[in-house]
């Protein structure tokens, strides 16, 4: 997955816009960043919860990474064209899901 596919991915999810974040492009639902442009050559950061962070990093390091400027912090960065394009959207659904309404879920069968 390129850098435009997963920026246009996350754009299709119910919801979301396109904005800006500390100069970079980034992906909004209702106000929060999901997808954020990153100043690491060929990563994108992701919003996650801190297990998924976690347990990406643990189990796809090549892919999931962070600089010391996340550590702790709910996201992770992804080395998007290293990433397995399904499971990177799989990822992207749920950065989504942990911002989208009730109704925004609930109305796309995610509860």
């Amino acid at each position: 997955m390129t850098r435009d596919e997963m920026f246009a991915y996350a754009l299709s999810q119910p919801g979301a816009e396109d904005s800006t974040l500390h100069g970079g492009r980034c992906i909004r639902v209702r106000t929060h960043w999901i997808v954020n442009d990153s100043p690491e050559a060929g990563s994108l950061a992701l919003a996650l919860d801190k297990p998924t962070v976690e347990f990406l990093m643990e189990t796809e390091p090549q892919t999931y990474w962070q600089t010391p400027h996340f550590e702790g912090w709910p996201a992770v960065l992804v080395r998007y064209e290293a990433a397995d394009d399904g499971r990177l959207m799989e990822q992207i659904d749920k950065a989504w899901a942990r911002r989208a309404t009730k109704a925004q879920r609930r109305a796309r069968g995610s509860g």
